[in-house]
């Protein structure tokens, strides 16, 4: 009865398509955070720069634009609208892979920024460190103090065992892609598919 209850109705769809609302605010929050990073740092001239940059925001787009999708395409089931199941697994499928690219590439940005940081705040009361903080987190557009706050942020993001811990619930919280790529293979319109095929076939 349970397992009904979790498949055969909209309880799943429901509860998934709002973790891609939370899903879709994160991945905007990381695009922000690599960018203010970038503005910190004085990199954003740089072309590779930019092209990391726009990769974290086509991610963040197509999240949006999957979620969107749930919300504004829906199916009818007993007499209401809910989120079609079909697009639902394949935003599930789509989110698993991207996760892990977000984190890389932000890494990839931070460099060792994330890890020349004062151990604690602190180091920002003590008057001998904190000379030397000011001396080395250099930023044209932040205090150092300011850079150090905004690259803890990133690490938390990133690096820290909250962030290893997000990525891996990101990764099989909809359990392991295998059952995803599974749900997916068999509820996609696969007849009206092949039925293209036939059309061009018989031209």
């Amino acid at each position: 009865m349970c397992r009904r209850q979790f498949k055969e109705t909209a309880a799943e769809v429901l509860m998934d398509t709002q973790s891609q609302a939370r899903y879709a605010v994160k991945l905007h929050f990381l695009a922000g955070l690599a960018q203010a990073m970038a503005e910190t740092n004085g990199v954003c001239q740089y072309p590779t720069v930019r092209e990391s940059l726009a990769k974290l925001a086509c991610y963040a787009m197509n999240i949006e634009g999957l979620f969107n999708s749930l919300i504004h395409n829906p199916r009818v089931d007993n007499g209401f609208y809910i989120p079609d199941r079909t697009q639902l697994y394949a935003c599930q499928v789509i989110a698993q892979e991207i996760y892990p690219k977000v984190l890389e590439t932000i890494r990839k940005l931070a460099g060792g920024g994330v890890l020349m940081l004062p151990s604690s705040e602190a180091d920002l009361e003590n008057d001998e460190i904190l000379r030397i903080i000011e001396k080395t987190q250099y930023s044209s557009v932040a205090s150092p103090v300011e850079r150090v706050r905004l690259m803890k942020l990133v690490w938390d993001a990133v690096g820290s065992e909250f962030a290893s811990r997000h990525l891996q619930y990101k990764m099989f919280y909809t359990d392991a892609s295998y059952f995803a790529l599974e749900r997916l293979y068999t509820k996609y319109d696969w007849k009206s598919s092949k039925e293209l095929v036939e059309k061009i076939k018989a031209l």
